[in-house]
């Protein structure tokens, strides 16, 4: 690109400040209009004199008018004492007849006296009674006497002895039923799917039953194969649960191996008429022998390691036991180990025994009463019930 003279380009002039640029048609009107000062006329100072002098005259009198002393003003309460009489004057009005005159027996009778009336309502108010307390018991532990719990029928019969040993309290419930049916469950809310929670009491209560125990708390969970009152209601996979079996002979069994397919599981108790199971444990009891219990297991195994205890068993055909420890209670029970529970099973002559939910779900229910002492002061709300019937259904 070839270089072009300076010369080409034009230069804008430089705008000077001094002067304003004339501008086309501006016409100046700087002749026809001239500056103009309004000056007030000069005053004579003789006159000037005389008016500045009678206007401090007029200013002085004033500034004295206003200082003087004023006359008193009335106070507020005066003035509001006034405005009061006034008012009253205007909106009270005179009773007919004549004011009574003191003396008569009318201004007698408009008197009010405070301490007569006092002692008028003195006389009409009774006295008050002194209310009766009942002490309450030295003791809040339960006790009951040999064969006080018992209930026989040609179709049921169950004995309850309380027991002690090793600083625990415990119930053994010796249950006889005439048919499988006898061994029923029930649920919160009266369905597997309520999604509630009651205690045994309440649950236990819309079906009269002669014996119940809290169960193994199966919808804390998800998993693992729920046949309850011979229907199948959930058919999920588990590792950590024994299950514990009941035929349709009423004869109970243990599954304690979950690795395969629960699912097949399930539809082969199905196809046995099984009528109910439970996840929980571990097995306590087999054979009439200890069972082997688990290093690590759900539930702690360890000796030394005491809670309240809700476990079932079979002492023969149609023939159960139940035991119930109470715990967490000092003087009382403080409830026991799983070696102990499986030691008390095997003291009572069980063929099997198989441990359910216990802890503050420990409940022994009996013809409408709690026999045991739930370790939480009242009954936690469970999900499931296992109960005793009076008759087959």
């Amino acid at each position: 690109m070839s270089k072009r003279s300076m010369d080409e380009f034009k230069r804008t002039p430089q705008r000077r400040y001094d002067r304003a640029p004339q501008e086309e048609g501006r016409i100046e009107h700087a002749g026809r209009f001239r500056k103009r000062y309004f000056d007030l006329p000069p005053v004579r100072a003789g006159v000037d004199r005389v008016l500045m002098g009678a206007l401090c005259a007029l200013m002085l009198f004033v500034l004295c008018n206003a200082s003087s002393p004023m006359s008193e003003v009335p106070s507020v309460q005066e003035r509001f004492a006034d405005w009061a009489a006034i008012q009253n004057e205007k909106t009270v009005k005179q009773l007919p007849g004549a004011t009574p005159e003191p003396g008569s027996e009318l201004y007698e009778a408009a008197q009010f006296d405070p301490q007569q009336e006092q002692q008028v309502i003195a006389q009409m108010t009774p006295e008050p009674q002194e209310s009766i307390v009942t002490p309450e018991p030295t003791s809040e532990f339960k006790h009951y006497e040999s064969g006080e719990l018992a209930y026989e029928t040609d179709k049921l019969s169950v004995s309850i002895e309380q027991k002690q040993k090793d600083d625990m309290t415990y119930f053994v419930c010796d249950i006889k039923i005439s048919d499988v049916s006898q061994l029923r469950t029930a649920f919160a809310g009266d369905s597997f799917t309520s999604g509630i929670y009651e205690a045994t009491s309440d649950i236990a209560g819309r079906y009269s039953p002669v014996l119940a125990i809290n169960a193994d708390f199966c919808r804390y969970h998800r998993n693992g194969v729920i046949i309850r009152n011979g229907e199948v209601l959930r058919r999920q996979n588990i590792t950590k649960h024994h299950l514990l079996i009941v035929d349709e002979n009423g004869d109970m069994s243990v599954q304690t191996d979950r690795s395969g397919k629960q699912g097949l599981v399930a539809n082969k108790l199905e196809q046995a008429n099984t009528w109910q199971t439970f996840e929980f444990g571990p097995v306590l009891v087999q054979d009439g022998e200890a069972a082997t219990l688990p290093k690590s297991f759900y539930v702690n195994c360890n000796d030394g390691y005491y809670e309240p205890r809700t476990a079932i068993g079979q002492l023969g055909p149609l023939h159960y036991i139940v035991i119930v420890v109470d715990g967490r209670r000092d003087g009382y029970s403080k409830g026991a180990s799983i070696p102990q529970l499986q030691q008390l099973f095997l003291d009572e002559g069980a063929e099997f025994a198989f441990n359910l939910d216990g802890g503050g779900s420990t409940t022994l229910y009996f013809l409408g009463e709690v026999v045991n002492m739930p370790s939480g002061g009242k009954e936690r709300s469970v999900s499931d019930v296992i109960m005793f019937m009076a008759n087959p259904q």
